[in-house]
Protein backbone atom coordinates (compact mmCIF):
# COMPACT_ATOMS: atom_id res chain seq x y z
CA UNK A 1 0.00 0.00 0.00
CA UNK A 2 1.38 3.14 -0.90
CA UNK A 3 2.38 5.42 2.24
CA UNK A 4 2.61 2.67 4.55
CA UNK A 5 6.11 2.24 6.48
CA UNK A 6 8.00 -0.24 5.40
CA UNK A 7 9.20 -3.07 7.66
CA UNK A 8 12.50 -1.86 9.08
CA UNK A 9 10.53 1.94 9.63
CA UNK A 10 7.66 0.26 11.30
CA UNK A 11 10.62 -1.67 13.46
CA UNK A 12 12.37 1.56 14.36
CA UNK A 13 9.22 3.12 15.62
CA UNK A 14 8.31 0.31 17.45
CA UNK A 15 11.44 0.54 19.20
CA UNK A 16 11.19 4.29 19.22
CA UNK A 17 7.75 3.77 21.43
CA UNK A 18 9.85 1.25 23.57
CA UNK A 19 12.62 3.32 24.61
CA UNK A 20 10.35 6.47 24.84
CA UNK A 21 7.87 4.53 27.31
CA UNK A 22 11.35 3.91 29.41
CA UNK A 23 12.66 7.30 29.38
CA UNK A 24 9.99 9.85 28.33
CA UNK A 25 12.05 12.74 28.69
CA UNK A 26 14.67 11.56 25.82
CA UNK A 27 15.12 14.21 23.49
CA UNK A 28 17.82 14.35 20.11
CA UNK A 29 18.34 14.69 16.97
CA UNK A 30 18.25 12.72 13.78
CA UNK A 31 21.60 11.33 14.13
CA UNK A 32 21.77 11.32 17.91
CA UNK A 33 18.73 8.76 17.86
CA UNK A 34 19.94 6.64 15.40
CA UNK A 35 23.75 6.64 16.96
CA UNK A 36 22.59 6.30 20.24
CA UNK A 37 19.37 4.97 21.07
CA UNK A 38 18.85 1.11 20.64
CA UNK A 39 16.91 0.87 17.45
CA UNK A 40 17.35 -2.62 14.78
CA UNK A 41 19.73 -1.98 12.46
CA UNK A 42 19.04 -1.08 9.04
CA UNK A 43 22.34 -1.57 6.88
CA UNK A 44 23.14 0.61 4.26
CA UNK A 45 20.12 3.48 5.04
CA UNK A 46 19.86 3.60 8.64
CA UNK A 47 19.52 7.39 8.46
CA UNK A 48 16.84 6.79 6.34
CA UNK A 49 14.86 5.00 8.10
CA UNK A 50 15.44 6.75 11.49
CA UNK A 51 14.22 9.79 9.85
CA UNK A 52 11.16 7.72 8.29
CA UNK A 53 10.10 6.67 11.77
CA UNK A 54 10.27 9.55 13.20
CA UNK A 55 8.26 11.62 10.14
CA UNK A 56 5.78 9.19 11.16
CA UNK A 57 5.36 9.47 14.51
CA UNK A 58 5.83 13.01 14.62
CA UNK A 59 2.32 12.85 11.96
CA UNK A 60 0.70 10.28 14.33
CA UNK A 61 0.88 13.39 17.26
CA UNK A 62 3.25 10.87 19.14
CA UNK A 63 6.11 12.42 18.83
CA UNK A 64 7.18 16.51 18.05
CA UNK A 65 9.57 17.99 16.69
CA UNK A 66 11.43 20.98 18.10
CA UNK A 67 14.19 23.28 17.59
CA UNK A 68 17.49 22.67 19.87
CA UNK A 69 19.46 25.51 21.21
CA UNK A 70 21.89 25.16 18.59
CA UNK A 71 19.19 25.54 15.93
CA UNK A 72 19.02 21.63 14.57
CA UNK A 73 15.91 19.41 15.06
CA UNK A 74 15.46 17.71 17.82
CA UNK A 75 12.43 14.98 18.88
CA UNK A 76 10.97 13.91 22.09
CA UNK A 77 8.13 12.66 23.32
CA UNK A 78 4.53 15.09 21.98
CA UNK A 79 3.78 16.62 25.34
CA UNK A 80 0.24 16.48 26.30
CA UNK A 81 -1.06 19.92 24.95
CA UNK A 82 0.40 18.65 21.54
CA UNK A 83 -1.59 15.75 21.59
CA UNK A 84 -4.45 17.69 21.91
CA UNK A 85 -3.53 20.44 19.14
CA UNK A 86 -2.37 23.00 21.46
CA UNK A 87 0.50 25.36 22.55
CA UNK A 88 1.93 25.47 25.34
CA UNK A 89 2.29 29.43 26.68
CA UNK A 90 5.72 30.99 27.07
CA UNK A 91 7.55 31.39 30.05
CA UNK A 92 6.61 34.88 31.72
CA UNK A 93 3.69 35.38 29.00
Amino acid sequence: MPGSPTDAVTDVMAALRRYLHAYPLACDTVEGIGAWWPLPRTPGRSGEVVAEALDALVASGEMECALGVDGRAVYRTASALSRQGMQAEPPGS
